[in-house]
C-alpha cells in the first residue's frame, strides 16, 4: 500500500513538472518578437496610398533652416538612403520641396487638371498642353509649387487641381514608370530637446499609373 502511495505521489509530481514546463514553453512563444508592421511592401498600381515622414533634423522655423534631406522609395512607400533605390527626395523649408532622382533618370513635372481627383485621374489626363517640367516643386509663391500656405488658417495644403508627375522615360506618354502625387500638408512639431526648433512633418497622397 505504501509502495502504491509513493508511485501515485511520484506520478502527480511528474505531471506537475510537465505542466510547469508546458506553461513556460507557452509563455516563451507568446513573448516572441512580433513581425514589424513597418515591413516594406510594393504598392499596387492605380491605388492611392499615403506617404509620410518626419524630417531627420530640426531647425528654427523659416525657409533658411536645415531639416536634412529625405530620400523616398515610392515603389515601396518607405524612406530610404542614397545608396538604395528611390524616386524622390525632399529638402528645403521643413523638407517640403520635392525633387526627382535624376541620377536614376527620373524626371519631375506637374499638370493642372480640374474636375477630377487623384483616385480617378488617368494617364490620358496628362497631355503636352498641360504638362510643365520642373527641377523642384515647393511652396507656390514666386515659382510654381505643389503646396500653398493659407495665411488665415496657418496651414499649408495642396495647390488646387495640381498634380505632381514623377516619371522615367523620354516623356510622360512614353513613361516606363509614372507616379502621380498630391501634397496633403507641410506640418511641423516642436523639438522637445531644443526649444525654438521644429521638425518638419510631410504627408502626401500618390499612386502609380505605370
Amino acid at each position: 500500500m505504501k509502495t502504491n502511495f509513493l508511485k501515485i505521489t511520484g506520478m502527480f509530481a511528474l505531471l506537475a513538472v510537465l505542466a510547469t514546463s508546458c506553461k513556460k514553453d507557452n509563455n516563451e512563444v507568446s513573448n516572441a518578437p512580433l513581425k514589424s508592421n513597418n515591413a516594406v511592401n510594393t504598392i499596387p498600381s492605380n491605388s492611392v496610398v499615403t506617404g509620410a515622414f518626419t524630417t531627420p533634423l530640426s531647425s528654427p522655423g523659416g525657409s533658411a533652416g536645415n531639416w536634412g534631406t529625405v530620400y523616398y522609395d515610392l515603389a515601396n512607400n518607405a524612406t530610404t538612403t542614397t545608396t538604395s533605390a528611390y524616386q524622390a527626395s525632399f529638402n528645403g523649408s521643413f523638407d517640403g520641396n520635392i525633387n526627382a532622382n535624376t541620377g536614376s533618370s527620373y524626371k519631375l513635372a506637374y499638370a493642372d487638371v480640374p474636375s477630377t481627383t487623384l483616385a480617378a485621374i488617368a494617364k490620358t489626363a496628362f497631355t503636352t498642353g498641360n504638362i510643365k517640367t520642373a527641377t523642384t516643386l515647393g511652396s507656390n509663391t514666386s515659382a510654381p509649387g505643389w503646396y500653398a500656405y493659407n495665411v488665415a488658417t496657418h496651414v499649408s495644403g495642396p495647390v488646387a487641381d495640381r498634380y505632381v508627375l514623377l516619371y522615367k522615360g523620354s516623356s510622360v506618354a512614353a513613361a516606363t514608370e509614372l507616379y502621380v502625387l498630391q501634397i496633403i500638408t507641410v506640418g511641423y512639431s516642436a523639438d522637445s530637446t531644443t526649444p525654438g526648433n521644429y521638425y518638419g512633418q510631410i504627408s502626401f497622397n500618390y499612386k502609380k499609373l505605370v
